[in-house]
Parts: C-alpha cells; sequence; structure tokens
C-alpha cells in the first residue's frame, strides 16, 4: 500500500424510479464479517465531484479503477465546464471519456439537480459517490436525489480534519469531532437520511492529477534549489511531529472496495495509509527521490508573520489515523 507519491520516492501506489438492484452475492442482513463479503459484479456509479481543492484529483482516480473493475461511471463535476478544464484533474478527463467514462458539469447544491442529472446522463444510479460537499446545506439536494431514485448505496468523502486535537493518536473512528465541523453535519444527515451510506476520512492525498500544489511540493521545491527546508520545532525536537501521507491511488481503491460492499453499511472509515512518517522524514524522502540531500532547519511558527498553512504544508502537531477497521471489514490493502 502506497504511502506517499510513487515514482522515484518507492511509495508507488498499491478503484422513473427506483434504480433496479445489480447484487450479486449474499447478502449479510445482520452484522457484519471481515473480508470481501458482499459485491456488485457490475454497478452504475456517479462521482459527484470537486472543481478544486485537495480532494478534487479522488474523483479521476477513482472513475479509472471503477471503470478497470467493470462499473459504469459517470462524473456531474462542479463548475462550469469552460472554467473546470483549464487544469486538472477536469483537463484530464479525456482519459476518462475514451474509456466510457460520461462526464457532465453543473451544480450539485441546486434543488434542480436531479432534473439535472437525469437530463444529463438519462439513466438511474445504483451507487453515488460525494466527493463534493463540505456542509449538509451544500449536499442537500444530492441526499434528497438519492433517495428520490432509490440509489442503494450513498458513500461521501469526508475528512480528518474534523477531528478534536487529541494527545492520544492515531485518531480512531469514535473519537471526538469538531461539532460545528461542516462534514460532521452531513454525516449525521446522512445517518438520519435512510440511505445506505459509509464516509471516509482521508488526512493529506498526493499524486498526479492535483487540483492544488503538492503537499510535497514545499519540500521538493527547497531541496532542488539547495534551500533549507523549514520545519515546525526546536533544535532538538525538529521535524518530530508525525503525519500520514496518502496516494490517490490508496484513497480511490478503498473506496472502490465499498463498492457493493455490504460490511460499509453505516460505517465511517478512516482513508488513510497505515504507514506513518515525521516532518523530517518527508524531508529525507524528498531529498532521496532526487539524489541531492536535505538541509533541515527548524523554526518558530509563533514568529511567523504569515499563518502556518500559508507557509507550511501540514499541521505544527501530530495527525494521523488509524485505517484498521477498512482494513477489517473492506478487505482494504
Amino acid at each position: 500500500m502506497a504511502f506517499v507519491a510513487g515514482g522515484g520516492l518507492g511509495f508507488g501506489s498499491s478503484v422513473g424510479g427506483p434504480a433496479k438492484s445489480q447484487f450479486v452475492g449474499t447478502r449479510v442482513p445482520d452484522g457484519k464479517v471481515g473480508g470481501l463479503t458482499a459485491r456488485w459484479n457490475m454497478a452504475s456509479v456517479l462521482i459527484v465531484n470537486a472543481p478544486s481543492g485537495g480532494h478534487a484529483f479522488i474523483g479521476y482516480h477513482l472513475a479509472n479503477q471503477l471503470v478497470a473493475k467493470g462499473h459504469e461511471v459517470s462524473i456531474f463535476n462542479a463548475g462550469e465546464e469552460e472554467n473546470a478544464t483549464k487544469k486538472n484533474p477536469c483537463a484530464s478527463y479525456g482519459d476518462l471519456t475514451e474509456k466510457g467514462v460520461s462526464v457532465a458539469y453543473g451544480d450539485p447544491t441546486s434543488e434542480d439537480v436531479g432534473a439535472d442529472i437525469d437530463q444529463a446522463f438519462g439513466r438511474k444510479f445504483t451507487v453515488i459517490i460525494e466527493n463534493f460537499s463540505k456542509s449538509a446545506e451544500e449536499i442537500s439536494p444530492m441526499v434528497k436525489h438519492a433517495t428520490g431514485t432509490g440509489v442503494e448505496q450513498f458513500l461521501y468523502v469526508s475528512s480528518c480534519g474534523i477531528y478534536k486535537k487529541s494527545d492520544e493518536v492515531p485518531l480512531q473512528v469514535g473519537d471526538p469531532v469538531n461539532e460545528k465541523a461542516g462534514q460532521v453535519a452531513v454525516e449525521k444527515l446522512l445517518e438520519s437520511s435512510g440511505l445506505n451510506y459509509s464516509s471516509f476520512r482521508p488526512i493529506y492525498i498526493v499524486g498526479p492529477k492535483a487540483a492544488k500544489s503538492d503537499y510535497l511540493d514545499y519540500f521538493f521545491h527547497r531541496i532542488v534549489r539547495k534551500r533549507p527546508v523549514l520545519l515546525p520545532g526546536s533544535v532538538i525536537n525538529v521535524g518530530d511531529q508525525m503525519t500520514s501521507v496518502t496516494h490517490v491511488g490508496d484513497v480511490a481503491s478503498m473506496l472502490v472496495d465499498a463498492v457493493g460492499n455490504q460490511n460499509a453499511s453505516k460505517e465511517i472509515f478512516n482513508v488513510v495509509s497505515p504507514r506513518y512518517v515525521t516532518h523530517s522524514g518527508v524531508a529525507k524522502l524528498c531529498a532521496k527521490a532526487t539524489g541531492m540531500e536535505a538541509q533541515i532547519v527548524s523554526f518558530e511558527p509563533e514568529k511567523l508573520t504569515v499563518e502556518l498553512k500559508k507557509f507550511f504544508p501540514f499541521r505544527n502537531q501530530h495527525f494521523f489515523a488509524n485505517p484498521g477497521k477498512a482494513m477489517s471489514l473492506l478487505g482494504w490493502e
């Protein structure tokens, strides 16, 4: 399983009325068991995707992996096509349409989104994977559409950022969350909706087709220019904070493993690598990939004249989570 970006780093990626069910296999009505117990051989999947931000490229990789598994895939991308296609991941959607993926653009938050989807694709969907909304208000129209058309499975991409800061790590599903976070409200809405939902919480995602600067760019830009890699902390413990950095292909593969899998029903998963790394470790791995040395220098975040997140890509704390639940219930590896 991947931990950070592939290539030279050596961490390459390890996918009218209710819709007719495509379920093949044995349903598990009560409880859940380990492994892959319940799948669809083929599902009609709608990916609702963001046009920008750190999660946007999940949709591209997810579509690729779903098609490879034999599923029928459509993407409803937020935004206007003319603007969205000027940069990745939308600029690369031609790769997907060549494989039979249908792509349309629109507003997932519109009360008319159901009619827009019907007009764009002319079909009903077995599964909706929502990779756009960050609030209950944004996702409500899509939830209404899903319940009204008998969608059999609804997967939502949330965030580990909703967990409260804790001295106990790694973060576990069930740990306290920030009740004011929009994604928490989304998860509560899904729980009360009656949908067969699952929620997936990533941390830092890296890989190709990103819509924003990669979390590793900070390190590479400084290393190749022979500039010091500034890390928060003291001289004694510089770069000791642990974090999770996960390849987008692995994030997509967990969602693919959940499609048609009864073990995913009404569950929340941390979608992160099982391997953790320190900030200084990231710097050293990036340096190794370039064949150069990383000149690591500490700095005190409180002395910055700008917000830390505008200068440094990671939180100044231990920030990593346990994906064991997905490995056990979904067979993710």
